[in-house]
């Protein structure tokens, strides 16, 4: 029988077992963790897209939405009745939906992900003043990024199709309205 005061030869760590080892799954966990805040802060920060627009203010993207996108593109704009309070400064805030149906089917007949891709097809457009500025700023997600993160048939819609046709849309838009806003400068006395 043992006594009390007899102790067992303590084991060592497994740190000093292996200290490789350790040092191996020390790095793997941190790497890890590293990745992971990394990660999160550039969705943080690449999620969502803003273009500001000098000379031109969200009123006046707001007409030209309404007016301007041409039925034969494929494209579809709708103003969305918004239940987002408006900023507590005044400025407008405008919501429109800007869709493609030749692109939402692309995301619909994904082999894999069919059934829940169409929830993602990017379509809000915000735009909204700058409050320092007061130049109109055009928000929506970075449907190039989305495209990234799920691969396949939705890399391909998202990517090449989608991303680069909005930007296109909304370029033209603005261009549209700096040329109209020049014309009637020149006509006013």
């Amino acid at each position: 029988m043992e006594s009390l005061t007899e102790q067992k030869p303590a084991q060592k760590c497994f740190c000093k077992k292996n200290p490789v080892l350790a040092a191996f799954l020390l790095g793997a966990i941190a790497g890890a963790a590293a990745m992971f805040c990394a990660g999160f802060l550039y969705l943080r920060h690449n999620l969502i897209v803003s273009y500001e627009f000098p000379g031109i203010t969200a009123d006046d993207f707001d007409d030209a939405f309404e007016n301007a996108v041409p039925a034969e593109s494929g494209w579809k704009s709708s103003r969305e009745a918004c239940s987002l309070p408006l900023p507590s400064d005044g400025r407008a805030l405008y919501n429109w939906k800007l869709c493609n149906r030749t692109y939402a089917r692309g995301l619909m007949d994904d082999p894999d992900r069919g059934l829940v891709l169409p929830a993602l097809v990017p379509c809000t457009v915000s735009i909204t003043n700058d409050p320092g500025t007061g130049h109109a700023v055009v928000s929506r997600l970075n449907t190039s990024l989305l495209g990234m993160i799920y691969g396949g048939n939705a890399r391909k819609v998202l990517r090449s199709g989608i991303a680069p046709e909005q930007e296109a849309l909304i370029s033209l838009l603005a261009d549209g309205i700096r040329k109209e806003k020049a014309q009637r400068k020149e006509t006013e006395p």
